[in-house]
């Protein structure tokens, strides 16, 4: 019986290739795009939770209140070891701070590398399973490292590399004590080397290691079994007013629970970057949007199995005739649902192998390396696609073994009308998902475009960098090596910071006199330039004077503000914030100026108040302005010149580069947002495809008889085409507002963000018609152009 069922499912198949095409294309890419969604979110979900002791860590982290709002920064250093030292129920404290760190393993053959000062306690909280080397002795001393696999083969050629040393900055030997696997894709933080703490708070900078308010350190917890993160959490208050006073600024302390952090935590940035972030809005919607896809599919199979059930009447009614009975009906149906959905199953591995690459580059991520890792996804998907058969499946089955024999074998349906109603409602909820995703498809376009492309109050073009990571020799000849590279041809200007817009900055607790005259303590976010720095980057001076006007002994006396800054302390004017005075650090003078307000970070986030500093301490980045016409022979040219000046490698980037890379992640979510949206479009215009063919053979003989009482080919297309779009006005109606609240939703979460306009609902409607019309319009066509004695004489 079972042979015969597939028999018979194999031979309709062959019958009805055209309506079965479409339904395996439809519901293979349902599937291969639910396979993607699903990998992409399980990923997401995934972020450290494969530390062995997940469940017990907890990152924590500072909250400074301000006058201005909430700055939300991570710790210092002093806080893992007194939280330690002073709650027994913390287990373990491990602290890391990001950074960077230029790398030789001998003479030109160097990088810039990702690291990150770590405890050796790091080991004994997360689980880093080391290939050679002891975890609990690894980084006790200065200037010791441990290394990733792939570190280790790209320096060393092979994981044996204990005991060797790498020159970090061009100038400290460091050695070599462990090898450790590389980290995870899905953790919160990735490093290439782990050097060891006491190298940045013995030998390179101590005073960090008493210095409460210094932030920048990431500090975890391994809370003991069984306790309550709670329970220590009302004891922070205390520990933090004993350790930080609170005065116009607040401190305060909490815990995020390891697994939460990427997804749910806000970034705690410092001045080498921060930890990832994660979106939980952008889960939510790639979740959505696969199950879009797949009830498409899933509609666009109901569809055309009950459309083409009436070419079907006939077998049905001799199968009744014969003996047959409906459970034996219902099983031959459901056979053919399972059948189809099951071949569109293996042929989603084949498009999932194919396209994987593709999804990995378009996601900015490798979420897997193979379908086949790890092989439970795969019988999920196989599951999916078995019940999505039968559901699928089912009212085509009941609808076709209701048919009473005599009418069957007439050719006459009498659930016709059903059927009618079903795909009406089907083909009107495609178009209403196919309308949501275009419109969202064009705000999440224009919303980026809006950001790579809007005014940003400073110039970022042809501007190479040079990052010599703070090195004494060049600092202290900075003004000699800037006039050496004025003379390289096409170099036309040179400027030296120690932050550019892109990348993150200091943040200094600083006080400046507010307009009643009052001592005004704010922390805010820090530049350190020399006189050329506004010049270069086009930064507007829009009251007082700049460092290039003023004499060079009375420059670290000197403060620029943004006109952030100057409203924050109650200027109306900004020229009223001239000559104002300023305390940051140990260093006390007059505000000299106030710059117009640039985005120094992305459009994201609010311009926040910003000072800007001519002191040559804190300078890292030297920025030479490229003549377009001839950057590569000018690079080749920059390249020589600085071996000769400078000691250390000749580490660079582009500053437009470093800025755009601040919309990566909002780019990758566009793209594939785009891709999964064509692809719904795609498989509603199939659906489309399928029933306006079958609606035209249906009336081969009225449109045979309409030609023959002179009606003309438009008014015949119009009349095969109205009723589909009908429902796509309705569909389009229906979704447009439900669409204008979601990407109202989605567009809150830019501080700077695109208006929306009427165009962004006409645009979708007229581009879902245009399409449908396409569809369906091939068929029509070549049913009105038909002879008419070849339609009368259809059957």
């Amino acid at each position: 019986m079972i042979k015969n069922y597939l028999h018979l499912a194999l031979r309709n198949f062959r019958k009805h290739k055209a309506f079965t095409l479409i339904n395996l294309l439809g519901l293979s890419i349902g599937l291969s795009v639910c396979y993607f969604a699903w990998t992409y979110v399980q990923f997401e979900l995934s972020y450290d939770s494969y530390h062995a002791k997940a469940d017990r860590i907890y990152r924590l982290v500072t909250d400074v209140k301000t006058s201005k709002g909430i700055d939300y920064q991570s710790t210092s250093a002093p806080m893992a070891p007194a939280l330690e030292e002073t709650f027994p129920e913390v287990e373990s404290a491990t602290r890391l701070l990001l950074d960077y760190l230029l790398v030789q393993q001998r003479q030109h053959n160097f990088s810039e590398e990702k690291v990150a000062y770590a405890d050796s306690s790091l080991f004994s909280v997360f689980t880093f399973p080391f290939l050679i080397g002891n975890p609990q002795q690894a980084l006790n001393a200065p200037f010791t490292i441990v290394l990733t696999e792939t570190t280790a083969h790209k320096y060393f050629g092979s994981n044996d590399c204990l005991g060797k040393t790498l020159l970090i900055d061009g100038k400290h030997a460091a050695t070599v004590t462990g090898v450790m696997q590389d980290i995870p894709a899905n953790s919160h933080f990735r490093v290439d080397m782990l050097v060891s703490m006491s190298t940045l708070l013995q030998e390179w900078n101590p005073s960090m290691a008493d210095n409460w308010k210094r932030f920048g350190f990431y500090t975890y917890l391994l809370l003991a079994n069984d306790y309550a993160p709670a329970h220590l959490a009302e004891k922070l208050p205390s520990f933090v007013g004993e350790h930080m006073p609170q005065d116009q600024i607040g401190y305060s302390l909490s815990l995020e629970p390891l697994k939460s952090v990427y997804l749910q935590a806000k970034p705690r940035g410092h001045r080498a970057g921060s930890s990832v972030s994660g979106n939980k809005k952008n889960l939510y919607t790639f979740t959505l949007v696969a199950l879009f896809v797949l009830f498409i599919a899933s509609f666009n199979f109901v569809n055309l199995s009950t459309a083409v059930s009436m070419q079907r009447s006939r077998e049905v009614g001799v199968r009744k005739v014969l003996g047959a009975s409906r459970k034996e009906l219902i099983t031959q149906f459901l056979t053919d649902a399972v059948l189809l959905s099951l071949t569109a199953f293996f042929l989603s591995l084949l498009l999932c192998m194919i396209f994987l690459p593709i999804f990995n580059q378009l996601s900015g991520k490798i979420i897997n390396n193979s379908i086949f890792e790890p092989i439970n996804y795969l019988g999920l998907l196989f599951l999916l696609a078995l019940v999505l058969g039968l559901l699928s499946g089912l009212y085509p089955a009941l609808f076709l073994s209701g048919f009473q024999p005599l009418s069957s074998l007439k050719g006459k349906l009498v659930s016709g009308s059903q059927g009618t109603l079903l795909r009406k409602t089907l083909v009107t909820c495609q178009f209403f998902v196919s309308v949501v995703l275009i419109m969202a498809t064009l705000v999440i376009y224009h919303q980026l475009h809006f950001m790579q492309n809007q005014e940003l109050g400073f110039h970022k073009r042809h501007k190479l960098v040079i990052d010599f990571h703070f090195d004494e020799q060049v600092k202290d000849r900075i003004e000699t090596i800037k006039q050496e590279l004025l003379r390289i041809p096409g170099i036309e200007s040179a400027t030296v910071s120690s932050s550019l817009p892109g990348r993150a900055n200091h943040q200094l607790i600083t006080s400046l006199e507010n307009a009643d005259h009052e001592e005004y303590e704010l922390r805010l976010d820090a530049y350190f330039v020399d006189r050329d720095f506004l010049e270069q980057y086009q930064i507007e001076v829009i009251a007082g004077q700049a460092f290039s006007d003023i004499t060079a002994p009375n420059s670290k006396q000197a403060m620029m503000i943004n006109a952030s800054a100057a409203k924050i302390l109650g200027y109306v004017n900004p020229a009223d914030a001239v000559g104002k005075s300023f305390r940051q650090g140990e260093q006390e003078g007059t505000i000299i100026g106030v710059v117009n307000d640039f985005h120094f970070h992305s459009f994201q986030k609010e311009i926040q108040p910003l000072t800007l500093r001519n002191s040559p301490g804190f300078l890292t980045f030297l920025t030479v302005q490229l003549s377009p016409e001839r950057l590569r022979s000018t690079l080749v040219n920059l390249e020589h010149k600085w071996a000769d000046l400078a000691d250390i490698p000749f580490s660079y980037f582009f500053a437009d580069e470093a800025y755009d890379a601040l919309y990566k992640a909002e780019e990758h979510f566009g793209k594939l947002f785009v891709c999964f949206a064509t692809l719904a479009v795609l498989i509603s215009c199939l659906g489309l495809l399928g029933l306006s063919a079958f609606g035209t053979a249906q009336r081969t003989q009225e449109i045979g008889l309409r030609k023959v009482l002179g009606a003309t080919v438009g008014s015949i297309l119009f009349l095969l085409s109205k009723d589909y779009i009908k429902l796509i006005l309705i569909a389009c109606i229906i979704a447009l507002p439900i669409a204008n609240y979601f990407i109202t939703d989605w567009l809150q979460s830019f501080a700077y963000r695109v208006d929306i306009s009427w165009w962004w609902f006409v645009l979708p409607t007229l581009i879902i018609l245009f399409i449908a019309f396409l569809s369906i319009s091939g068929q029509t066509f070549k049913a009105a152009k038909q002879n008419p004695v070849d339609s009368l004489r259809y059957e």
